[in-house]
């Protein structure tokens, strides 16, 4: 049986529309263009957000019916990220329309209902590597070359636009190699922005399923854990292996972690560790390892603690809500913004900025 924490409010998802979002933060698909004779960009971009939204639901239910459950089917990542579909799909729709018409956009309002037709073919694992290997029609290269301002990705030759990640634009660029810095930037599809144990904030590149290099400072491909690693000694190899999908199956050690995109965490003693389910809570309730050593996590907001982001070890941090475009944001201690908003900073060297909604407009 699933165990329950009494002292949160634990949220699931009742099936009805289901539906789950798309990743707002880490997918970088170029939805950008001019118009289409007979498609209008409101119709395009409302076709693409629930094409994204629908494919990332299939890709949970997919992993559960492989002899899994899923604890919130509805999926964690709109709980988490958004708090609700409505949400979900009105802030998609937003990135789109604020970005359908970039300078040297690649693509156009046709293109991207050609796109949103072809979600279903995206394998479930490049959908949650950062959107590695996207389907032809999601993955047009713009006409701006390395060196020129953009908003967006999409507007980009090279797909990449750097130094967005605190600020409204940045510069078209080479997509990062493994071992690049993103402390202001996002990674290359099929990479992850791994703080390793050196401190350092790096873009690594996701392995794939049984690869037997994987070490506690890199990543394994979605729905694989590496095996073997010790969080201690960073050079210690493991071996990439499914995680499980199932509450209260066996995990951490010589098995397998637990797929937390189903909302589960391996919980528990050391030697006898189980997968359990997450409790969602509101700001400002608590979150990471609760007093009962349960786990919490955040709806539609980010967990903190006084002086930083939360490891999901701490035990004295607080859930902070997401905030939308205008309010204060601070990148170090919250709150983070509710994309496709982003913490724009004041200066450099602070943490602190504004909520601002990226816009070709503002990189004039």
């Amino acid at each position: 049986m699933t165990k329950q924490n009494p002292k949160v409010n634990l949220i699931r998802q009742d099936g009805r529309g289901r539906w789950a979002a798309a990743i707002a933060t880490t997918l970088t698909i170029p939805l950008f263009g001019c118009g289409d004779s007979g498609v209008s960009a409101d119709s395009a971009c409302t076709v693409l957000a629930q094409a994204q939204c629908s494919r990332r639901q299939v890709c949970a239910d997919t992993v559960a019916s492989q002899g899994g459950t899923a604890t919130y089917p509805d999926g964690v990542y709109v709980l988490k990220n958004y708090g609700d579909m409505a949400t979900c799909l009105a802030r998609q729709k937003l990135a789109c329309m604020n970005s359908v018409s970039a300078p040297g956009t690649g693509t156009s309002p046709g293109q991207l209902e050609k796109c949103a037709a072809e979600f279903a073919t995206w394998s479930c694992v490049d959908l949650f590597d950062n959107g590695a290997n996207p389907p032809p029609d999601c993955a047009l290269p713009g006409k701006l070359p390395n060196g020129a301002v953009c908003a967006f990705a999409g507007q980009c030759a090279s797909r990449f636009c750097s130094g967005t990640k605190n600020a409204a634009c940045g510069t078209c660029a080479d997509q990062p190699i493994d071992g690049t810095s993103c402390a202001t930037s996002g990674c290359a599809p099929g990479q992850s922005c791994k703080t390793e144990s050196s401190g350092d904030m790096l873009c690594r590149d996701r392995l794939a399923l049984g690869d037997v290099t994987c070490t506690s400072d890199t990543v394994c491909d979605a729905f694989s854990s590496c095996v073997g690693a010790s969080a201690s000694d960073p050079t210690k190899t493991g071996v990439c292996t499914a995680s499980s999908t199932s509450v209260e199956a066996a995990c951490g050690g010589t098995n397998p972690g637990c797929v937390g995109d189903l909302g589960l965490a391996c919980l528990g003693a050391a030697g006898a560790k189980t997968c359990e389910t997450i409790a969602y809570v509101h700001a400002p309730a608590a979150c990471a390892t609760l007093p009962d050593a349960s786990r919490a996590d955040c709806v539609a907001g980010d967990c903190f603690t006084p002086s930083a982001p939360a490891t999901t070890t701490d035990t004295n941090a607080t859930c902070l809500a997401k905030v939308q475009e205008g309010a204060a944001c601070d990148s170090q201690v919250g709150p983070l913004c509710l994309a496709p908003a982003r913490c724009v900073l004041s200066a450099r060297g602070t943490t602190t900025g504004t909520c601002v909604l990226p816009l070709a407009s503002l990189c004039n």
